[in-house]
């Protein structure tokens, strides 16, 4: 027996048609309410590096390697008084003139000339970083340092290891002097630390046999 599907078929397309009225009508109130001009688009463009940026290594931060038996920073030994002084920024000591000092990041410059020089003009035969113990403990050096990254702060079993051939040198009293480096034709660099302690306070750079104990009397 045959069926006839025609009249489910127009009784399905006359339940859609409201369906799509709305939708039409759905449509058309959209395209009212949308805005008159496109909305940008933004387009970011990330451009990745190369190569990554290198790790900075543990030394990094490390004092710069400017005390030797030359000079130490800008001051060189030989050099002409009244400039390294001026090369410094240091003034001079008003009781000793033979002197001039300045202050920097925690420790103190002092730059020398003979007292009677036979030059003229007169020369560094004397530069200094020095610092109290007492500021010094329990730091890392700091302030100039040798090739071989003694400076202050450092511990005398530290300089000994880095310098086994260090010759000790007794001062006054109990004052005690490593010279660890030398050099032909210039000077020689001593460190400084009191007998009994192990904190190495002062780095000198000199012409002179040693470190006077005292320059300015």
């Amino acid at each position: 027996m045959d069926i006839d599907t025609r009249q489910p078929r127009a009784r399905r397309a006359r339940i859609l048609s409201p369906l799509v009225g709305i939708a039409v009508t759905g449509a058309l109130l959209a395209g009212c309410a949308a805005p008159s001009s496109p909305t940008p688009t933004v387009t970011q463009t990330v451009t990745a590096p190369a190569d990554p940026a290198p790790s900075p290594s543990p030394s990094a931060s490390a004092p710069a390697a400017d005390a030797s038996p030359t000079g130490i920073g800008d001051v060189e030994l030989g050099a002409p008084f009244d400039e390294a002084v001026a090369a410094a920024g240091a003034t001079p000591v008003e009781a000793c003139p033979w002197l001039a000092s300045a202050e920097d990041d925690g420790y103190m410059l002092t730059v020398q000339r003979p007292e009677v020089s036979e030059q003229d003009p007169a020369v560094v035969v004397l530069v200094q970083a020095s610092a109290s113990p007492v500021d010094l403990e329990g730091k890392p050096a700091t302030g100039p340092v040798t090739a071989e990254g003694i400076g202050l702060g450092s511990r005398v079993d530290e300089a000994l290891a880095a310098y086994p051939d260090a010759v000790e040198i007794e001062s006054v009293g109990d004052r005690r002097y490593l010279a660890v480096e030398s050099e032909a034709g210039a000077g020689s660099v001593f460190l400084t630390y009191t007998a009994g302690t192990d904190i190495i306070w002062a780095v000198t750079a000199t012409t002179l046999e040693e470190p006077p104990y005292e320059s300015c009397a």
